[in-house]
């Protein structure tokens, strides 16, 4: 179980590194006196039809809801509001943000047991994905790392994408995606904000 949290947390480490990777080679856009929040997120469409970042006001109950703590964590809602009920049990990592201007931040919680990451949507850090790394966690529907397809089936139904490795569900603003191995196990589960 310890190489599974091990594989786990590196494969976190490196979404989020080739994440930041991406932004080093962009170039700066000129000011235009124009405050861009975001050029990719799962708003409406904004100015010129891009997509625009929001908040989704109805987040939990329209969203997957994970659990923690008795705490909802709801992809498309604001961190702030829920940061201080999660206590201070966590680490903490910020980078600039290649979705628009600001900071993305990375809250590391139960020793690598899952980990938020939010987005800055105006004034406030939106939450963009939670990814769970090992079995101490659980989604709010009973599945862990370490549940069998089957299970994960039982608990979720038919998937919307499946290629025999990913099972993709999507409800609302949110899609939750099992990373499955070779046995049928589920060895990763990320809530993220739909594109």
């Amino acid at each position: 179980m310890k190489g599974l949290k091990i594989t786990a947390l590196i494969l976190t480490t490196v979404l989020c590194a080739s994440a930041f990777t991406a932004c080093k080679n962009e170039k700066k856009p000129v000011s235009s006196g124009i405050n861009v929040i975001s050029s990719q997120s799962q708003g409406g469409a904004g100015v010129n039809g891009e997509n625009k970042a929001t908040i989704d006001p109805n987040a939990a109950s329209n969203n997957y809801v994970f659990k923690y703590n008795g705490v909802d964590i709801v992809v498309n809602s604001p961190m702030n509001a829920i940061l201080g009920s999660l206590g201070n049990n966590y680490s903490y990592f910020e980078a600039a943000s290649c979705a628009g201007q600001g900071i993305s931040k990375f809250y590391t919680f139960n020793g690598g047991s899952f980990v938020v990451s939010t987005n800055p949507v105006g004034n406030e850090d939106s939450i963009a994905m939670i990814t769970i790394n090992d079995d101490s966690v659980s989604t709010a529907e009973g599945i862990f790392i370490g549940n069998t397809v089957e299970q994960l089936k039982a608990a979720y139904g038919e998937p919307k994408e499946n290629d025999g490795t990913t099972y993709t569900y999507e409800k609302g603003s949110s899609v939750l995606v099992f990373l499955v191995d070779d046995s049928g196990k589920i060895t990763n589960i990320i809530y993220n904000a739909k594109v």
